[in-house]
């Protein structure tokens, strides 16, 4: 929802400034880079249950809050609250689909789960914009903090018990062995991607989107003959993303179970979005540019289940599976935490159509990249075959 609704409605909130939005819009993720470690921990003692449980809780009362709060440092601790509550429910999901999953289900799971919440972004950013334009801040706040508070009954009887029950063999081990077992090419290059694909999707391209449309079509946008303002077309836009999603990524998870060379599929992806954000700068109208810009969003989430399958696909494979996990959660909070910022840092330096061609940069700079690691990897497996 702030993601919508911030950028055009920060007077009302009692902001001075874009740059408190951009603030605001990272620090939730900035305090998650210290606490993931402690969550690590903190899922080694208690269910899956519980920590489901707190993450609720904590995230109504902070949304509630955000419709009476007018001050700027009381909204960096309810960011920072939500921060906490986010990692409780992030880092417990990622565990649950690692107990329950296998190598022929993985992805597909995990394209499920990344589909399935993102629901609750269609209703938060569908609503978020319509209500806010409508009827203010406030009343989309109480509304959507309360509705939070309604998903109590299904966690007690959907979400389990147990706690993390394969990393028991783990639980006691040396801090070293578990750094040393970061350090390892492919891995290596999942985090670099994760976070560089984080920080340009979830943060910088996200948090900048309802700006990007009033900047290209002004905040009065005509369509199909009704006047609407530029963060309803952004929530519209993220809506139809989300409604979309859970159809479309768990069958990108289904295709990366069956592939032999998920690097290559990574690659394609990569330069599809590559393409889209050479698009999205050029002035065209409303009509065809949203359906382009609503093809990146599509993108973007897939790439995220990639990513999300690739690195459960390792970390299954080993024993300190909450160490890695945790330093992933890491890794990809950073790059959303850096994302709102340096967007509009560098939207205000470079220009927009700069920014996105930078970022388009970025991801075909990754393609080639990725293609070139599956060529040394085949080229490896063919000469010890031959040997």
């Amino acid at each position: 929802m702030l993601y919508i609704v911030l950028p055009t409605h920060w007077k009302e909130v009692g902001l001075t400034s874009l740059v408190q939005v951009g603030i605001l819009l990272s620090v939730n993720r900035f305090v998650r880079l210290p606490l993931n470690p402690i969550i690590g921990y903190i899922y080694k003692k208690i269910n899956f249950r519980t920590g489901i449980l707190i993450a609720v809780l904590f995230s109504s009362i902070t949304t509630i809050s955000y419709g009476v709060v007018e001050n700027f440092s009381i909204w960096i601790i309810l960011r920072s609250v939500w921060g906490f509550s986010w990692s409780m429910f992030k880092l417990g999901a990622y565990l649950m689909v690692l107990e329950l999953s296998s190598d022929s289900n993985r992805g597909y799971l995990m394209g499920s789960y990344n589909g399935l919440y993102r629901l609750g972004s269609l209703i938060g950013m569908l609503l978020g914009g319509i209500f806010a334009d409508l009827f203010g801040v406030m009343v989309i706040s109480t509304a959507l903090g309360l509705t939070a508070l309604m998903t109590i009954p299904f966690i007690f009887k959907y979400i389990p018990t147990f706690a993390n029950k394969k990393e028991t063999a783990g639980t006691h081990q040396l801090l070293l062995p578990n750094i040393k077992s970061i350090f390892n090419q492919k891995l290596i290059m999942i985090m670099i991607t994760a976070f560089l694909l984080t920080m340009l999707f979830e943060g910088m391209i996200t948090a900048t989107l309802s700006h990007l449309i009033h900047v290209k079509y002004s905040n009065h946008i005509n369509l199909f003959e009704v006047i609407i303002g530029a963060a309803t077309v952004a929530g519209l836009i993220q809506a139809l993303r989300w409604g979309i999603a859970p159809f479309v990524v768990p069958k990108v998870g289904r295709l990366l179970d069956k592939v032999q060379y998920k690097n290559r599929t990574l690659a394609l992806f990569l330069a599809l979005a590559f393409l889209t954000l050479l698009v999205l700068p050029i002035d065209l109208p409303i009509l065809i540019w949203l359906p382009i810009l609503l093809i990146h969003l599509l993108v973007a989430s897939s790439l995220t289940t990639i990513m999300d399958g690739l690195v459960t696909e390792h970390t299954a494979r080993v024993a300190n599976r909450i160490f890695i996990m945790t330093t992933f959660t890491i890794v990809v909070d950073l790059g959303a935490a850096l994302g709102p910022i340096l967007g509009y840092t560098l939207e205000n330096k470079l220009g927009l159509t700069n920014l996105l061609w930078l970022a388009g940069l970025k991801c075909f700079l990754l393609s080639i990249s990725w293609l070139f690691l599956q060529y040394k990897r085949t080229n490896q497996t063919t000469f010890y075959q031959h040997m």
